[in-house]
Parts: C-alpha cells; structure tokens; sequence
C-alpha cells in the first residue's frame, strides 16, 4: 500500500504516525514544499524571541523518521493530484498513491494595498522561513508596523518589541484579539499590551506604502495618518490552502469539504485534515475552518486510521485557545461571542484577573478565563461532555473541583474513564 501525505505540519505528521500505527509495512511518503523536516509552527514566536533555537522546535527526531520508515520530502512543491492514475506530481517527479491525505495548511492572506506587494521588507509571520526573514530585518533601530491584531499579529509584536525601537499594530476590528476575546476581556489585554510598549490603531487599516525603491519608508493608513515604516509585518489572517484540492476536482467550499467523522474527501482514496478543511462546530453546528493545532492532530490521526483501514472518528470540535503575552495567561473557549436569547453569562473580575463563562440554557458553552486558568480543564471538560450543570454541586464561578460532580462520576473520572 502506497501512502501520499502532502503537507508535513501537525496533520500530516499525525496521519503519518496513524498510518504506521496501524500499518507497519505499508510506504508512507510525506511531501512539503518547506526546507524543513515537520516543526512545531507555534514555536516560531518563541523562536523570533530568541527563547528557543530551531533545533528545539522540531516535532521529531530525524531518527524517527529512519525508524519508523517515513520518507520525509523537503522542497517538495505538489503542483497537481492526478486522480485517474492516483498520481501526485512534484517537478518531474510522479508519486503514486493507493490513499492521498491532503494536509496543505493554510497561507497568509494579503489583502489588497497601494505600492506594498514586492517590497523586500514587507513580510508575512506563518512558518520557519518567514521567522527567519523577520529576524534577519529586525534590529534596535528598526520602526515596525504589523497589520493584524489577531493572534498571528499579537504574537508577532511581542516578539519585535523586544528586538525594535517601536512597534504600531494596525487593525480593522475594534478591538484586539477579536476572534477569542469578547469586549471587556480586549479593554483588559489592550491596556497590558500597551504597558508593554505595543501601539494600537484600531478600527484603521493600511491602504498604501511610501517607499524608496523596492522598500517600504512608511505607511499611510485609512484615516490620513503616516507611520514611519522600517518594517511591515502581514498577519491579517490566513486562508486555507484549497488549490491542489480544486484543481483536482474535489468538493471545496472555502475549505475541503470532508466526511467530518472519517475526514474523506469526495474522492474515496483521498483525505484531507487541518487547516485546509472546514469543521462543523459541535456547540452550535456552524460550519467553519477551525485552525487549532489540536484539531489539526485529531483530524490527521482519524484520517491516517481511515486510510489504513481502522474504525476511529473524530469526536467534537470546538475553538479552545491557550496562550500567553508578557506574563498574562488567556485561555479561552467555545462560544465567547455568541448571540441570540438561549445564551447567558456570568463575569467575575478582580484586578488583572477576569473569569466569564457563557452559558446555553444548564450548560456550559464557552469561557474567557484571564489569569484565572487553573480550572481550564474541568471547564473545558463540562464543555465537551455537555455536562448538565443541575447535576453537580456547589457554584462553578467558583473554584470548580472534581468534587462538584457525583460520587460515581468522581470515580469514573479518577479512574481515567473520561480526559479531564
């Protein structure tokens, strides 16, 4: 059995190591069109921060691959899926298939600006390379200016502040992190990042560059305003990368369309996981790319057992979010900004520590938890499993505990019948 993994992120590793899990002779070929064997991508803020070095940000030995017999292909573009022969293309090169799994990630997207595209210090912040590139033109005197305030933006900023003479963040929404903070938990985080010498334009966007040559001197954003611009950082967001998919004929709808159990695409011999593929939200049955590491490495396990003839699914999926700026801890999950009258909250706040935890009717549904993540895995646990809040004991806006549920639950659950 010949199996085709394009891409080599946390998908295509996981359906790599399913694939050999369940199969121990079959030929396991991973291509990527990187220079680099599978890393982690979340290191690379770490990385531009200098706390750790590349060799720490592998996900695996290169030993491992030799082992477990995994051919690895570096610079590896795919230009094209050839489904009547089952055929993958790279250069000249053909790859043939009996199952494909398509883990092609996702690309930054770039939206439309005045005399930016080409210039040699505009740049994105998604992998190794672009990490690199930042580095490299980042110094004491440089005057950086990141368009995107979302995770990718945040985490670039934090990382130039500390290598930069200033750093401006220009975004369109009206506040910082929207997609995993609500308002009050934003005016919170905003004011600790600025304490932290990161500018913010919100509800402002870039609509042109002024340069010398191929490089950018300043930019002029949508109200007239002109920042001086050594360095521009791209990280409005990021689109999945659908193009060998469509190219191939299948089934695509802003994502790759998949059996959202088995992770099968409209061809029967091909899959697709991660950041290319659109999910269905188990809290409110919303379609949509949910472009998490854990989702991604559910999706490429289930899919590499697929592939190899075994019976796993992927259980829920839902956004859960961990991270950190400057010593401030954010965890959040679920259903933070939902809408509609079925919904509810209840907010605690204290100082530089906030809790709000949203409800649907006697269930849990999403929190945003700021400094206050010790309980993130008994929320996150309620969440999941649908719990019925009537059933356990005591106030869980207080410090929840396995004590809250059933004496039969708490054995259950010590006895590692369900993931806390």
């Amino acid at each position: 059995m010949n199996y085709v993994i394009i891409g080599a992120c946390a998908a295509g590793l996981s359906t790599a190591e399913a694939i050999r899990k369940a199969d121990a002779k079959g030929n396991i070929t991973m291509l990527t069109e990187e220079a680099y064997l599978p890393y982690s991508r979340p290191s690379i803020s770490y990385f531009l921060k200098g706390k750790v070095k590349e060799s720490d940000m592998a996900l695996r030995k290169p030993a491992f691959y030799k082992a477990n017999n995994i051919n690895v292909v570096t610079d590896a573009k795919v230009t094209s899926v050839d489904r009547k022969n089952k055929t993958v293309k790279v250069g000249k090169k053909s790859y043939p298939y009996d199952k494909l799994c398509l883990a092609t990630g996702s690309k930054p997207f770039v939206p439309p600006m005045e005399n930016v595209d080409g210039k040699d210090n505009a740049v994105t912040f998604l992998d190794l390379a672009s990490a690199k590139e930042l580095k490299k033109l980042a110094n004491e005197n440089t005057k950086a200016v990141v368009i995107g305030a979302g995770l990718i933006g945040m985490k670039a900023a934090e990382g130039l502040v500390k290598i930069c003479k200033s750093v401006d963040v220009v975004e369109l929404a009206p506040r910082v992190l929207p997609s995993i903070l609500d308002k009050t938990s934003a005016r919170q985080v905003k004011k600790h990042l600025e304490n932290n010498a990161i500018k913010f334009h919100l509800e402002n966007t870039v609509v042109k560059a002024q340069s010398k040559g191929k490089h950018i001197t300043s930019v002029t954003l949508k109200d007239g305003k002109v920042l001086k611009c050594d360095l521009l950082v791209l990280a409005v967001g990021v689109r999945p990368q659908t193009e060998l998919a469509e190219k191939a004929g299948l089934e695509v709808n802003r994502g790759i369309i998949t059996d959202i159990h088995t992770m099968q695409t409209s061809d029967k011999d091909i899959y697709a996981a991660g950041d290319c593929t659109v999910s269905v939200d188990m809290l409110d049955g919303s379609k949509r790319i949910i472009a998490l590491w854990p989702n991604a490495v559910q999706q490429g396990r289930v899919a590499g057992n697929q592939m190899a003839c075994e019976s796993e699914v992927v259980n829920g999926t839902y956004s859960v979010n961990a991270i950190d700026f400057f010593g401030l801890r954010i965890c959040t999950c679920g259903l933070i900004n939902a809408q509609g009258e079925q919904y509810s909250d209840k907010i605690k706040s204290d100082g530089d520590v906030y809790k709000r935890l949203v409800f649907e009717g006697d269930k849990l549904v999403g929190f945003v938890l700021i400094n206050s993540s010790e309980n993130a895995g008994i929320y996150t646990n309620l969440i999941s499993n649908k719990v019925d809040l009537n059933s356990l004991e005591g106030d869980i806006m207080d410090t929840p505990s396995i004590f809250m549920f059933d004496k039969e639950t708490r054995i259950q659950k010590l006895r590692g019948g369900i993931l806390l």
